[in-house]
């Protein structure tokens, strides 16, 4: 039986492994995600047009605020579920549990494949990327 635990942030996670309930983890896999490590401005390529605010004479960039950011999260939790779902057909996984900041949460859910949602057995909306192996441990319930 084994336990796949995700723990991420928007721009890096790691995957971790136990045999069974009570074992230890064991990383198999960090990934980083540096797109979601750029500020907004570097991320667009292609400004947004300027438009005339209708109520003053100022300007204002249109349809620009955290639109290519929100990309890049979404495309880090896309990339993220292609990796557990081959981890699943490669290892016979029998839990998942997600640890991820609260804004990536959101995101991993909606990307993961029926097959992943089917197996979640546990979240945990807290941001442990940089935590040692103990100390995620220490978020899981004791027996997974």
């Amino acid at each position: 039986m084994t336990i796949c635990v995700i723990v991420a942030d928007g721009s890096r996670a790691r995957i971790l492994l136990a045999e069974h309930g009570n074992s230890p983890l064991t990383e198999v896999q960090d990934f980083v995600h540096p797109e979601s490590r750029l500020r907004e401005q570097d991320l667009i390529t292609d400004l947004p047009g300027r438009g005339s605010d209708s109520g003053g004479p100022g300007k204002h960039t249109m349809g620009q605020e955290n639109t290519a950011r929100r990309r890049e999260v979404d495309d880090f939790a896309r990339e993220l579920s292609g990796e557990i779902d081959r981890l699943l057909r490669k290892t016979r996984l029998h839990r998942i549990y997600l640890v991820a900041s609260p804004k990536l949460l959101g995101h991993l859910r909606a990307a993961l494949s029926k097959q992943c949602v089917d197996l979640i057995a546990g979240e945990i909306d807290k941001d442990l990327v940089r935590h040692d192996l103990e100390a995620i441990r220490s978020h899981l319930p004791k027996s997974m």
